[in-house]
């Protein structure tokens, strides 16, 4: 049952970072969030301010859960992430480009709140997307 009630929560999460629903997010959230990234810890309100900047630059931000695996209080999701580089954003220069990139990530969920999040986007296909990666770097770097 508590599997089922942490796939519920996340998707619940999911829906509202859809919808640009900040205050769902929140309330989802622990206040004692803590997001581990590639570069670095980030507690709650750093991981709002940085999602509130890309999502000024990328405004139609949705993602699709393709896969979503539940083991006691954590969960473990694949999604594809959509967005439109809609508005300038770290010294990239709005490209109007669609991007399309898959996301892995690990939850864990402590009475009703996501306490710790773990993510890993394809960030050099995203990149790439962009045109700020050559396609034939790219095919190097992967061959």
């Amino acid at each position: 049952m508590v599997e089922e009630d942490n796939e519920r929560l996340f998707r619940r999460f999911v829906a509202a970072m859809n919808r640009g629903d900040q205050e769902e997010v929140l309330r989802v959230w622990s206040p004692e969030m803590v997001h581990h990234g590639r570069f670095g810890t980030y507690g709650r309100d750093e991981v709002t301010e940085l999602m509130g900047g890309f999502r000024t630059a990328f405004p139609d931000l949705a993602f699709e859960i393709e896969e979503l695996a539940a083991d006691g209080d954590r969960l473990f999701v694949r999604m594809t992430a959509t967005c439109t580089h809609q508005q300038d954003f770290q010294g990239v220069r709005a490209t109007g480009r669609r991007v399309r990139v898959q996301v892995m990530g690990q939850v864990r969920i402590v009475d009703g709140k996501i306490v710790e999040h773990y993510n890993v986007m394809d960030e050099l296909h995203f990149l790439n997307q962009l045109g700020l990666v050559p396609d034939d770097l790219l095919v190097t770097i992967l061959a």
